[in-house]
């Protein structure tokens, strides 16, 4: 590889990181928690590729990569092919990927729920029918030692999972980057949840409930159930992600 490929290979991956900064995209990729950590990467890598192709210049252009034959004829090796190299990170730059789909992820968030994990959650915030995250809500019913699910009302929001035994209310969730995606659901039932059953896959809602405690299950996650008192129909949001705290 030349140094001219290398230098833009190394400018490339630093704008397209910028850019994908900038659009938002990033949140495909990763949590926005790391957003501190992609603009300071972006510009060391844009600040590198600088240094190197200045000093170049001023040298007079970067060093040739030659070679010589078995008759001592010097040649320069064929780079054509290393500029494919380019096409990924263009594409990066130009092309967004689709959210994750419920099937790409692990089976659940709340595969670990020992004892040992227990602990005393805060108060839920005020109101009527606080909006409490999917993953919240899965781990404060495995492991909140105040029960402070216990008979309230809260709003939850995901996307429908039609399922044999009825429908289910999930979130894909991250804790680091798209590679960790998780899915975390929960059973939904009641009289108001009726309706659901017969909307898409990958609808999403904002449903308010109480959380009826699962089971514990031996050697399988326990899925709690919200019995839903009322159901709202709502568009994706942009971010279809959620991330744990």
């Amino acid at each position: 590889m030349t140094r001219e490929t290398e230098n833009t290979v190394l400018l490339l991956v630093g704008v397209s990181m910028i850019m994908i900064t900038v659009s938002g995209t990033f949140t495909r990729y990763v949590k926005p928690g790391l957003l501190p950590w992609l603009i300071v990467s972006a510009v060391l890598l844009i600040g590198l590729a600088l240094v190197v192709i200045i000093g170049d210049m001023r040298r007079g252009g970067p060093r040739a990569d030659h070679g010589t034959d078995d008759h001592g004829h010097v040649h320069s090796h064929r780079t054509g092919i290393v500029w494919l190299l380019v096409v990924p990170v263009l594409v990066l730059i130009f092309v967004t990927p689709p959210a994750l789909r419920p099937s790409a992820a692990a089976p659940s968030v709340t595969s670990v729920s020992n004892d040992v994990l227990k602990r005393a959650f805060p108060p839920l915030p005020p109101g009527p029918a606080p909006d409490v995250s999917l993953p919240e809500v899965l781990m404060r019913e495995a492991h909140d030692t105040t029960g402070s699910l216990t008979n309230r009302t809260i709003t939850v929001t995901g996307f429908v999972l039609n399922e044999a035994q009825g429908a289910d209310l999930g979130r894909i969730v991250i804790i680091c980057c798209a590679a960790d995606a998780q899915l975390a659901r929960i059973h939904l039932r009641g009289p108001a949840a009726d309706g659901v059953a017969g909307l898409p896959d990958n609808t999403w809602l904002r449903v308010e409930g109480k959380v009826i405690p699962a089971a514990r299950q031996p050697h399988s996650a326990a899925i709690p159930t919200l019995q839903a008192t009322a159901v709202t129909r709502i568009d994706a949001p942009a971010n279809p992600y959620d991330y744990p705290h």
